[in-house]
Order: structure tokens, then sequence, then C-alpha cells
């Protein structure tokens, strides 16, 4: 787009995202635009004309309410993005088929997911928000199955350096 063209630019196509706060930023890739809207939707769109590819809904339990998210990551034939009750999802960019769903922290404890994921070496990893004894922490899964391969705690814990710099507040207490 430049001084030349610009006065040529008309819309293509658009669409209506699920009513609430949007705040995720859409990923293009290989000609398919991936939207992760509010209430936990995900919805993947041919770039060029609109056409909807498919679209996927994760369920929340009854105690969850949906948050805003913030992005999506693409690693291979997956997409990943976080939900509203804290769990990670893997979908298969071509069809929104699940292939894996890994819950990075209880139902009701205190935590949530509003940044999205991020790849590197083939780990999926995923920082959580709020507050609950003992702190947050940044997990790392495997991109092919989901399972946790690591995760890092943002506060110390004892026995760890640093871990007793707390004043001896115990750890549900930090």
């Amino acid at each position: 787009i430049d001084k030349g063209n610009v006065g040529g630019l008309r819309l293509a196509w658009s669409i209506a995202l699920p009513p609430g706060p949007n705040a995720a930023t859409p990923l293009v890739h290989d000609g398919v635009l991936y939207v992760h809207s509010f209430g936990d939707s995900v919805q993947a769109f041919d770039a060029a004309t609109g056409d909807e590819l498919w679209h996927y809904s994760h369920k929340l339990p009854g105690s969850s309410r949906p948050t805003v998210k913030r992005n999506l990551a693409l690693y291979g034939n997956k997409l990943y993005f976080g939900t509203s009750d804290v769990h990670e999802v893997a979908l298969d960019v071509k069809t929104g088929e699940v292939l894996w769903d890994a819950a990075i922290a209880g139902e009701g404890s205190g935590f949530g997911l509003s940044g999205g994921p991020l790849v590197a070496h083939g780990k999926i990893l995923q920082g959580i928000n709020g507050q609950a004894p003992g702190g947050a922490y940044i997990v790392g899964l495997d991109a092919e199955t989901g399972k946790e391969v690591w995760r890092f705690y943002t506060i110390a814990r004892p026995g760890e350096p640093h871990g007793e710099s707390w004043n001896g507040l115990p750890l549900d207490k930090r």
C-alpha cells in the first residue's frame, strides 16, 4: 500500500465476532486467517474470500466465565490457544479437530490465562495470571502431546535459591 494505490482499497469481506471484548490478534498463515474471539471461540477463514473453513467452541464448566485472550500460536499442523478454564488446546489447522486439551491449573484455582502461548523448540510456553497460594508459574508443554515437560514458579520455593528470603513466610502465603 502506498500513496498511488491507497485510494483504490475496498472492503473485501467482513465478519461479526461474538459479542464481548475481542482483543486477540488474528493469525494468518498459508492463506488462512485464524481468529480467537470472546467466549473461547476459534474460527478459520479463507483469507481471500472470508469463507469459514471451520469453527471450534470450547465448552466451559458452569463455574468458569469467559475471559479476554490476546493471541494464538501456530507450530507445524497445530494451532494453540488458552481457554477461560485455564486449559491449553491444540487444534488441527486444516480441520479444527481437537488434537489435545491440557489443564494448566485446576478449576477454581484463582488462576487464569490472558496472554497466549509462545512456541520454542517444540515446546508450548504458557504463563498464567491471577493470585493463589504459592504464586504463579509458566509451563512448558510438549507441542505434540500437550504433556507438561517443565514448570517454572515465579516465586522461589523453600530450598531453592532465594527461597528463604521471605522472612519465614510460608509458601501458601506468598
